[in-house]
């Protein structure tokens, strides 16, 4: 397993450290980049630090949305649950850093336009941190011109983000314009307006900024914003800190002349008096980062750029723009590099905090002392090049087989649902041992991992898969990665519990029947369906009547935000993923054979529909699956049939024939604890659990699922 060294933040333990975590793999449209040198902004990444090692009180207070989102946990799913999401959440570590440059040394399938060796400007938080290897789109990495050297072109994401803002405030030759802040951002964004051709004013009480400013371009400063003129900027740019300071817009719009901008670049509460606003028809713009494509999973994740007639300048280009007006000596962030360090000491320098007239400072990784043994094991030609094996990939070993075992795990996709709803509860078995937990970041992994003592945390699920002391796996990666990595854990002999859906495609589905051939013969393979094994579900069971019986499930989503992984077409969308799961349910308790599934759509785009599943005995069950903004419960289960009827509510209350048998108040008991226990025990004793349906019955109910859907 190769290693490296990252800068993380570590929310629940209120600190940040130099930590040893696993070399990301890039996926298909990645690149693999060794960092050279990193850039330190210390207004943003300063206040990260500050917010990791607040006390959860001032967590709270600096994020009320996440407190909203918390209660409305806790009213849905009860108290474990939510403090379940709440200490999985705090305990992931979080990465630090957002402009880099390095050396490509791995490219993902379909990472087209680049070369190995080849330098590489690298942007975004997630993707260019302070690491010793970093895993980033295509989209986040820009070609370096051989005139740029390392430690200028470690500057082009920051760079990008000034372009942006003044791209925003429309500024263009001749524009007079003020900026409030001469902090590395304010700095970088007067270096790129004197570029263009503008006028500028700095606005900063610091006097050794000011003159820097004024050094570097600026072509005048004062200490403070009553010192500026009145009307007499095309545009004002905000880039101080200004959250609560309700005068700060008003003197920036005192500044404006008539129908003149206010551009706010750093994190300014947008509050003002509306007089001066009005008379001048002041526009108010905020400023996303480093241009169009932040914060858009297809252009950041799956490499899908914007038509460059309709989107001139995204984050990419913004990059390219920058590093080309470095190339020619138009922009230069050397003097804002206030001070040099090591990654060996990035730690300490923020343990010690930021001085009043730090601005850039500068980390140099030093490439050639790393040790070799950190260099990724997999040569960049390798089929393993991403963290989802590709289908039919050969083991060494052969599937042995097993009768009763001891029960060492391997976790892949560890992720939030995995590490808030099942891992507590595999804690508690007694007979499964944790060996290991993969994602494919290596961050998720370490934090489950560090809750298992001696597990190790891996980026490639390949390392899980060929480890003879692994006997078992749970996978509860993305959608479209569960048919090919259950058939290869099945393919090299091991016990797997797979999520839900167990494909979305009829050619996944093929994958998994043809690894059946393969399985060893008493090999486990159990779907996440955690419903069938749920308390009030074995209640309703030794109840229900013989005889055709009326299932009627009502089910109630809360839309997902635009931008939530499961709104990715390649993913299946959020329905096939979860439709199963009720099917399930309705087929464990009829306990006959569906005959046929029927699905009628009444909005395709966002998942809204209508199931119908009638069984052979004659009883029919029927979905109603739509979204909604009402608080209301997300699941009504009714069960007719002659002489008896019964209503389960969204698992807290079970009534039947009018009278509540079971009750829940402080919690949901939908199954995950019982259907782990299930799982372990079933591997550890060798019986097969009677609740626990095979691969075949599997495949043939999502065949029956995929083709009602039209896929």
């Amino acid at each position: 397993m190769a290693e490296m060294k990252a800068l993380l933040r570590f929310p629940g333990e209120r600190k940040v450290v130099l930590a040893d975590c696993p070399v990301p793999i890039p996926d298909d449209h990645d690149i693999l980049v060794q960092t050279c040198f990193s850039v330190i902004s210390p207004g943003t990444e300063f206040t990260q630090v500050r917010q990791a090692t607040a006390p959860l009180w001032q967590k709270a207070w600096q994020r009320p949305d996440l407190v909203a989102l918390t209660l409305k946990s806790l009213a849905t799913s009860g108290a474990k649950a939510t403090a379940s999401r709440v200490t999985n959440q705090l305990g992931r570590p979080m990465p630090l850093g957002y402009s880099a440059i390095g050396r490509i040394e791995r490219i993902g399938a379909k990472a087209n336009g680049f070369y190995l060796g080849q330098r590489v400007a690298i942007a975004g938080m997630g993707h260019a941190n302070h690491a010793q290897w970093n895993r980033v789109s295509i989209n986040m990495a820009c070609p370096v011109p051989d005139s740029v050297p390392d430690h200028k072109a470690a500057f082009a994401t920051l760079y990008a983000l000034a372009l942006h803002g003044l791209r925003q405030g429309q500024t263009t030759i001749g524009d007079k314009i003020a900026i409030i802040g001469a902090g590395l951002i304010g700095q970088l964004l007067m270096q790129a307006a004197h570029a263009s051709g503008a006028r500028t004013t700095i606005i900063e009480p610091n006097p050794l900024r000011r003159q820097l400013a004024q050094e570097n371009g600026a072509h005048g400063g004062v200490d403070h914003c009553r010192h500026a003129p009145d009307n007499s900027f095309d545009a004002v740019y905000i880039c101080a800190a200004a959250r609560g300071m309700h005068a700060l817009i008003d003197q920036a719009a005192r500044m404006c002349r008539d129908r003149g901008t206010i551009i706010c670049v750093g994190d300014v509460n947008i509050s003002a008096h509306r007089k001066t606003l009005y008379d001048k028809e002041i526009s108010i713009l905020q400023v996303r980062s480093y241009g169009p494509g932040r914060y858009d999973p297809a252009y950041e994740e799956l490499g899908h750029d914007y038509p460059l007639g309709y989107v001139r300048w995204t984050i990419k280009r913004n990059m390219q723009a920058a590093l080309e007006l470095m190339a020619d000596g138009k922009l230069d962030p050397s003097p804002l590099i206030t001070s040099k360090i090591a990654f060996a000491d990035i730690a300490d320098h923020f343990a010690n905090g930021p001085s009043q007239d730090q601005l850039a400072t500068l980390v140099s990784y030093d490439i050639a002392s790393q040790p070799t043994e950190q260099t990724p094991p997999i040569p960049p030609n390798d089929p393993r090049v991403c963290s989802i094996p590709k289908p039919g990939h050969p083991y060494k070993q052969q599937p042995p087989t097993r009768k009763a075992s001891p029960v060492t795990l391997g976790l892949i996709g560890t992720g939030n649902y995995l590490g808030s709803q099942l891992v507590p509860y595999l804690k508690k078995c007694g007979n499964a041992d944790i060996v290991a937990c993969c994602s494919r970041d290596g961050l998720s992994a370490m934090a489950v991992a560090r809750k298992f003592g001696n597990a190790r945390a891996l980026t490639s699920a390949n390392e899980i898969f060929e480890n003879p002391a692994i006997n078992s796996v749970m996978i509860a990666t993305r959608h479209d990665s569960h048919a090919a990595l259950a058939a290869d854990a099945l393919k090299s002999g091991k016990h797997v519990w797979l999520e839900k859906p167990i494909a979305i495609t009829r050619d996944e589905l093929a994958l998994l029947q043809d690894s059946q051939s393969a399985m060893a013969p008493d090999a486990i393979f159990m779907v996440g369906h955690n419903r069938r094994y749920a308390a009030m579900t074995a209640k309703l069971k030794n109840t229900l009547p013989d005889g055709p019986k009326h299932f009627r499930y009502r089910v109630r989503v809360t839309p997902l935000a635009d931008r939530h992984w499961l709104n990715n077409p390649e993913q299946g969308g959020r329905t096939i993923g979860e439709i199963a799961h009720f099917i399930d349910l309705i087929a464990c308790l009829n306990r006959t054979e569906i005959s046929d599934i029927r699905c009628q759509w009444l909005d395709r785009s966002t998942g809204d529909s209508i199931w119908t599943i009638p069984f052979e005995d004659g009883s029919q069950g029927d979905i109603s699956y739509q979204h909604s903004t009402r608080r209301e419960p997300k699941e009504i289960l009714q069960i007719d049939a002659p002489g008896f009827d019964a209503q389960l509510t969204d698992w807290r209350k079970l009534s039947i024939n009018g009278r509540t048998v079971m009750r829940t108040y402080f919690s949901q008991d939908k199954g995950q604890r019982s259907a782990v226990e299930t799982f372990v025990d079933t591997i550890a004793s060798g019986r097969q659990d009677r609740l626990m349906p095979g691969l075949e019955d599997e495949i043939k109910l999502m065949a029956l699922v995929i083709n009602a859907a039209g896929f």
